[in-house]
């Protein structure tokens, strides 16, 4: 199976890892050469091409690791050439043309995959288990903190060079670290109205946001609440629900799920041993099973529109100071 991999930034070159380690033959191309280069000397058992249509032909799937702007016109090239999708979130960084690339994928039975690795974590597969046996009952409020130090992404470059930096592009806070809304919305359901504070306050070299926070009205009646910022010195990644019945807590660098069940008046604590690296070789086994017909995306591209539907009146709501409706 020949799998090409568009952008060979620290996720693209995971992703050349990652496939090559699993059996795929991986092509892949980035317009920067030096950033070729480089990959190629992490993977020299990939195939580097020295254009995008080279990339692309005959790719029976395509990952696309690209800046967000570019997203949906390369996704369009791959699927006008029969291969499915994997495409790094944001899927974009507007709506402008999405929903018709995701039509277009439907109509020829082409899986579009939205790179949110979280679905693929042990411990979030563990939340989601207890939140179906009902073990805190309705959730009340929710919320969660995924914030990092941006400047650690730099790989070399000025600040202002890097595309996390550059709001046309599709950087900023609450794209890049959109994650949070992703597993918010898996866990918790669709929401209903959103108000955020998306902002630059930091002195980052950058044009975007660098810290959201963003209020959130569920469906099922929870209340929820994300902090997301690029300047935090160190990596952070929690969630606290509350139920009717208990709390579930995640922590991402004790790598622990923790439950406290009131009626019982005890916590437990489910201790995991997996590494990051893990759940990203799960997806892209996943991606595999998707492009062969045997699984149909955990997280698809419509999925990947709703997310990027809850940012987009995230920045509206910051802008216009009042709650959005979605």
């Amino acid at each position: 199976m020949k799998i090409s991999v568009i952008g060979t930034g620290s996720i693209g070159r995971r992703h050349i890892g990652n496939f090559l380690s699993i059996g795929a033959a991986v092509t892949a191309f980035d317009a920067d050469q030096a950033a070729r280069e480089r990959a190629r000397g992490m993977h020299p058992a990939a195939t580097y091409a020295a254009s995008l249509p080279q990339a692309l032909a005959g790719a029976d799937g395509v990952i696309i690791c690209t800046p967000p702007s570019s997203h949906v016109a390369i996704g369009r090239q791959a699927l006008d050439g029969g291969s499915h999708l994997l495409i790094e979130k944001p899927i974009a960084h507007t709506l402008e043309g999405l929903e018709d690339l995701l039509k277009a994928a439907d109509a020829a039975r082409k899986a579009v995959l939205t790179g949110y690795n979280w679905r693929y974590w042990p411990p979030m597969l563990l939340v989601q288990k207890l939140l179906k046996d009902g073990r805190i009952g309705k959730i009340l409020t929710a919320r969660t903190e995924y914030s990092y130090d941006v400047t650690a992404r730099y790989q070399g470059k000025p600040g202002r060079e890097f595309y996390m930096s550059v709001a046309a592009l599709g950087g900023g806070a609450i794209l890049d670290e959109s994650h949070a809304v992703d597993y918010m919305r898996w866990h918790l359901g669709e929401a209903t109205e959103v108000f955020g504070v998306v902002e630059r306050i930091s002195t980052l070299e950058s044009d975007t946001d660098d810290v959201c926070e963003v209020i959130v009205r569920f469906q099922a009646g929870t209340l929820g609440n994300l902090h997301m910022s690029l300047f935090t010195p160190v990596m952070h990644g929690q969630f606290e629900f509350t139920g009717e019945r208990g709390i579930i807590r995640w922590d991402r660098p004790l790598n622990q799920i923790s439950l406290f069940d009131t009626a019982a008046n005890r916590w437990e604590v489910y201790p995991f041993a997996c590494q990051l690296n893990d759940m990203y070789v799960d997806e892209a086994r996943h991606f595999l099973d998707c492009v062969r017909g045997t699984a149909a995306p955990a997280c698809d591209g419509w999925d990947g529109l709703k997310t990027l539907q809850l940012c987009l009146a995230a920045v509206r709501s910051s802008a216009e100071r009042r709650w959005v409706r979605l």
